[in-house]
């Protein structure tokens, strides 16, 4: 499937598998879709599995996005607790297309916990309450991690928690885009191997272009990659003190809530304190905006300008000058964190894991204490040719990849050729009507908004806040059923913004809400039981000890008249 074949399907706003070897341009497309949503002014939430992920598209972690964090079952009270806090609840309510990157990393357990989070909080019984989830990533490469009883540690998993296995993907059925143009390999040969480790199909003549590959005179920068951690950090170090020359020194900056800059931190593979000499291999770690370089190029260090900015002899001979660049975490087009840095480090060695995503020049690749399936293929398929490959060793356990993984992407493939000749059956113009009738479904803008606009409309959210509107349109007199229609949101988000007025230390008079006398009692009853309890009055142990006879909605007004008599 092309890329434009793709991108007109996730238009159609069904839940959707992007997939496709390393270098098949998913992230392209992903750009692109991000562009068309913003420019229709619809919501959206870019995340990823994992930090590093996380990263290289501009936005969070989906353990952080959901609140779900890092945990290996929920219980409904957990639910409920996310429930409460008003932030995730607008997040959950507001956002129509969520997009996780780097799905391959993600357990079956975590898509059944998100699918679980997302029906209750938008009370809404479709896969993943109704939200287009936009599933990106590849199996072939690294697969989920499974935490150790404490939730720490880092053994691999079985075959058994790959995310295709859970309920809630079974359940979503989503559509599969599987790319097949390559815009990283040029290499026939290293095509043909690439594709055989995807096949389970490795034989002798596989060996013999990989022992060819050892023979090499070791000439020019190459990284080194590792499949371990230990002693990248050292070689970089080691190798950093036996370059001569002054030392110019880059602090990083930031701005934003200390908590999420920490995270961010944490997950971004720009250094905080960065050191450099005229001499130092370093790695670009960002593409370029000028793209004058990109994530992956690798440089030495030649210079310095009056600004003291490095400039960088790439290994194809160019010169450039780095300058700062940031790294964002947005949320509803406002950042909540940002650090600036200059997007290069060292790099005389790095992990095969941290070089997913990276497109290499050259690399010295070492695979022979390779421990999981998928680091052999993700590790040669950063590479653009075999030309740019020392291999220093590898062993068996490097070239395989898990055999359930083999059989799903035959699946993966005929679903894909089966999306594509649906919608090659509609002309042009329907295809448009159907993406049209996405957006407008969605809350957004069928003409699209120019860059001035898009800013005007995050202004404007900004100058009047949701709730403060909902609140106006209360004091007319009218209903959260009347409110919620008029301004095109489901009725449970009306009764989130009465709960962070409320929760605001605003009183707000919610009578005309109430239900009847005898039934509010019985509600008020329920909740003191359990505010002897917990402390709080809780949603869902009331729900539990009225045995369900009432909504949440119902419950949730009650609770904003309760709190409001203790003010």
């Amino acid at each position: 499937m092309t890329q434009s074949v793709a991108l007109s399907i996730l238009k159609l706003g069904h839940t959707t598998f992007l997939t496709g070897a390393a270098g098949a341009g998913k992230s392209y497309v992903v750009r692109e879709y991000i562009t068309y949503l913003k420019r229709h002014g619809m919501r959206y939430a870019v995340t990823a599995s994992t930090g590093i992920a996380s990263t290289h598209i501009g936005g969070m972690t989906i353990h952080s996005w959901s609140g779900i964090g890092i945990k290996n079952s929920m219980s409904t009270y957990e639910i409920d607790a996310i429930e409460e806090k008003q932030n995730l609840y607008k997040r959950w309510n507001e956002t129509q297309v969520l997009i996780i990157d780097e799905v391959s990393m993600m357990h079956a357990s975590f898509i059944d916990m998100l699918d679980k989070v997302a029906k209750r909080i938008r009370r809404n019984d479709r896969p993943f309450g109704g939200i287009q989830v936009v599933f990106v990533g590849d199996f072939f490469q690294l697969p989920p991690v499974v935490r150790a009883t404490s939730g720490y540690g880092e053994e691999y998993g079985n075959e058994t928690t790959f995310a295709f296995t859970a309920r809630a993907w079974r359940e979503a059925r989503p559509v599969v885009c599987y790319l097949t143009e390559q815009f990283r390999q040029d290499d026939d040969k290293l095509l043909y191997l690439l594709d055989s480790i995807r096949k389970g199909e490795i034989e002798e003549e596989h060996y013999d272009i990989l022992s060819a590959c050892k023979e090499k005179n070791h000439e020019g920068d190459y990284i080194k990659l590792y499949t371990h951690n230990e002693n990248v950090d050292d070689i970089n170090r080691i190798e950093f003190l036996k370059v001569q020359g002054e030392i110019k020194t880059y602090q990083m900056i930031t701005k934003g809530r200390t908590s999420i800059v920490e995270g961010l931190k944490k997950n971004c593979l720009a250094e905080e304190v960065l050191q450099l000499k005229i001499g130092a291999k370093v790695i670009c770690i960002k593409n370029a905006q000028d793209r004058s370089y990109v994530n992956g190029s690798l440089g030495v260090v030649v210079g310095f300008n009056n600004d003291d900015a490095p400039v960088v002899e790439l290994v194809n001979g160019k010169k450039i000058t780095v300058v700062a660049d940031s790294w964002k975490i947005e949320e509803e087009g406002k950042v909540k964190a940002e650090l600036t840095q200059l997007p290069i480090k060292l790099a005389w060695a790095i992990t095969v894991h941290k070089s997913q995503g990276m497109t290499l020049d050259k690399a010295e690749i070492d695979l022979s204490r390779a421990f999981v399936a998928g680091q052999g293929y993700v590790a040669l398929s950063r590479l653009k040719s075999l030309d740019g490959l020392l291999l220093k060793g590898f062993n068996p356990q490097a070239l395989m990849v898990a055999e359930q993984v083999q059989e799903m992407d035959r699946t993966f493939k005929q679903k894909s050729e089966q999306a594509e000749s649906a919608i090659e059956k509609y002309t042009a113009m329907e295809l448009q009507a159907l993406h049209e009738k996405f957006i407008m479904s969605s809350g957004g803008e069928v003409e699209e908004l120019s860059d001035d606009e898009v800013a005007e409309m995050e202004e404007k959210k900004e100058k009047t806040p949701s709730h403060v509107i909902t609140l106006s349109l209360l004091r007319e007199g009218k209903t959260t059923k009347e409110i919620a229609d008029a301004r095109g949101v489901t009725e449970d988000t009306i009764i989130g913004h009465l709960e962070k007025i409320s929760q605001a230390g605003e009183e707000i008079d919610v009578t005309a809400l109430l239900p009847d006398s005898k039934v509010l009692d019985k509600i008020h009853e329920a909740f003191e039981k359990v505010k002897k309890e917990h402390d709080a009055y809780k949603l869902t142990p009331t729900h539990e000890i009225l045995k369900g006879k009432y909504d949440y909605p119902t419950l949730r007004i009650v609770r904003i008249h309760l709190q409001n008599k203790l003010k």
